[in-house]
């Protein structure tokens, strides 16, 4: 089995992002090693970034890569069009990545957060014809500060990307409202990882499971809630 260190990371795109993955990766010695940036920008192929060379155009050298089993793609474009990605996507498991992992939002890096643990397997979402429009988080999440948020289906793809952006927006307290206990404890953790590696604000994280088609169930959830807390609610 591979160890950590001797786990080999592409990390795709080379523009801030890229470099901020790279630079954590380096310093932190745990995830493995960066032996290559691969890019379609013609002013950065064929340079060194931090000793790690930038390889060039994706579509030509992906093909030429000799892959291992525990070797890694890392997308970190968050300004790509979803047509693009979809393309980079074809590319690199044609090129025989089988662990292809993509930075979630445009939103954490716009706030100058990119690290290597708010990446995640790439999602069929992410490959969908539809271009996010980029918005400055802090100031569309702002309402929410100091209030208690009921995120309801957080473990689906959808709400668990909203938990991910919750983090940056103030909120006093998150709870995770979802009837699929490994989905639910999924994002937990990942939300809780992300908190430890000073991603966000520090909200109290609240696991819920439960049906929301369960109108008794719900009502009593609720209530619970709010006998617990004087904080502002808002769902």
């Amino acid at each position: 089995m591979a160890t950590q260190k001797s786990k080999r990371l592409y990390i795709i795109g080379a523009g801030f992002a890229g470099r901020t993955l790279a630079n954590e990766i380096a310093r932190k010695a745990i995830f493995g090693e960066v032996v290559a940036f691969l890019d379609d920008d013609p002013e950065k192929i064929g340079r060194k970034i931090e000793d790690v060379p930038v390889l060039g155009p994706i579509r030509d050298v992906a093909r030429l890569l000799r892959m291992n089993p525990a070797d890694e793609a890392v997308i970190a474009m968050p300004d790509a069009s979803r047509e693009y990605l979809k393309e980079i996507y074809s590319i690199l498991k044609k090129a025989g990545f089988q662990q292809i992992r993509i930075l979630p939002g445009i939103s954490q890096i716009i706030e100058g957060d990119a690290r290597l643990i708010q990446t995640r397997s790439i999602d069929p979402q992410d490959l969908l014809g539809r271009t996010p429009v980029a918005i400055k988080l802090k100031q569309s999440l702002a309402y929410l500060r100091g209030k208690r948020v009921l995120v309801t289906g957080a473990g689906g793809s959808i709400g668990s990307e909203l938990c991910r952006q919750l983090l940056s927006g103030g909120a006093s307290r998150l709870y995770l409202f979802g009837h699929g206990e490994n989905s639910i404890y999924q994002i937990d953790r990942e939300l809780r990882l992300l908190q430890e590696e000073g991603v966000g604000e520090k909200a109290t994280l609240v696991p819920v499971i439960g049906d929301l088609k369960d109108p008794d169930y719900v009502n009593y959830i609720l209530s619970q809630l709010r006998a617990k807390d004087s904080a502002p609610w808002s769902k």
